[in-house]
């Protein structure tokens, strides 16, 4: 799990700002014989609660949150009762802190988190996640395609290179290779908003420590796509993927993504590619496996968090039923426009 590597930590700890506390790691013992029995790394941050009517924001508000790193304490789990303990342990040591945030909690672990007075709360609900396991060599990844998918991605690169100059693929890995991967999010964003990248110093750290694994693809001398992305010993991690609008036509997210794959297995021992929340490309939905994940927040039962929680996922309830009526209704609409052309 990256986010609870030792080299995490220390990237944490480097680009944290001065003054502040990066992350704390605590480690739990068993009191009898004072074996150690988990390691828990955490940090302070708060989480934005919105409540919404439709696809409007109505209000927000910053609520005070202790993130536990890797959604998942490691804990011994031969020792019964022990992750309801240190939850609340955590609860009570950052009485600041109105709940305890597992940032991307898998569905089927939800049951084994928490304990007796305390209560889980899924902001925004269950969201899929793909994943795709990746095989041994690339010639097993291009044998789950079928023969049409293969001819696909490899004519889509082919035309690329015709209209734009040769593809090539450069994977970014080292610190002095970020000021051009940052010059390159930086053009290829567009009109977005630039603070909502990330800095050059924090690729940088993440890459002297070993984390950053981001690809270029570039044509003629320019790079028309862009994946960003960091790895655990076993995973790769995609965090995003920026196109060249005017290459849009050629597929260029899917053709970068098709080469890194190939890279990513024939150079690395990765188990899997994780892309996050969302749906796979039709391209890949032969190959990827869905996963349903959620923001779980944990507070005590007995408290004004949890009442405050309460609420919020039942207007959030009520307003995704709301948004899902109103699309039934225009699509009924849409039905009887066409039925009485």
């Amino acid at each position: 799990m990256l986010y609870q590597l030792p080299a995490f930590f220390r990237y944490l700890m480097d680009t944290a700002p001065t003054g502040d506390a990066a992350c704390e790691l605590h480690l739990v013992r068993r009191r009898s014989d004072a074996r150690i029995v988990g390691i828990v790394p955490g940090r302070r941050l708060t989480q934005k609660l919105s409540v919404r009517l439709g696809p409007w924001t109505l209000f927000e508000r910053d609520v005070p949150v202790y993130q536990v790193l890797g959604s998942v304490p490691l804990l011994d789990a031969g020792e019964e009762g022990l992750s309801g303990f240190v939850l609340k342990s955590l609860l009570q040591r950052h009485t600041d802190c109105r709940a305890l945030l597992m940032q991307a909690m898998p569905e089927e672990l939800a049951h084994t988190v928490g304990g007796d007075g305390l209560s889980g709360h899924i902001l925004n609900g269950w969201q899929h996640c793909h994943t795709m396991p990746l095989p041994e060599d690339v010639d097993t990844y291009l044998q789950k395609l079928s023969s049409k998918k293969r001819y696909n991605l490899s004519r889509q690169v082919r035309l690329l290179g015709k209209e734009a100059g040769e593809a090539s693929l450069v994977r970014v890995e080292q610190a002095d290779q970020v000021a051009a991967l940052v010059s390159d999010m930086h053009a290829l964003q567009g009109a977005g908003d630039p603070a909502a990248l990330p800095s050059r110093e924090k690729l940088e750290s993440l890459a002297r420590h070993g984390l950053l694994h981001s690809y270029l693809l570039q044509c003629g001398g320019q790079t028309v796509a862009l994946i960003l992305g960091t790895r655990s010993p076993d995973v790769w991690h995609v965090h995003n993927i920026y196109c060249k609008p005017e290459y849009m036509n050629f597929s260029v997210g899917t053709s970068i993504t098709h080469l890194a794959l190939q890279d990513a297995i024939a150079h690395f021992d990765f188990s899997h590619a994780d892309f996050g929340y969302g749906t796979p490309n039709q391209e890949f939905r032969s190959t990827h496996v869905l996963q349903r994940r959620g923001k779980l927040l944990l507070c005590r039962r007995r408290s004004v968090s949890n009442l405050l929680l309460g609420l919020h996922g039942i207007q959030d309830r009520m307003n995704e039923a709301l948004i899902g009526r109103i699309k039934a209704v225009r699509k009924q609409l849409r039905q009887r426009r066409q039925a009485s052309r």
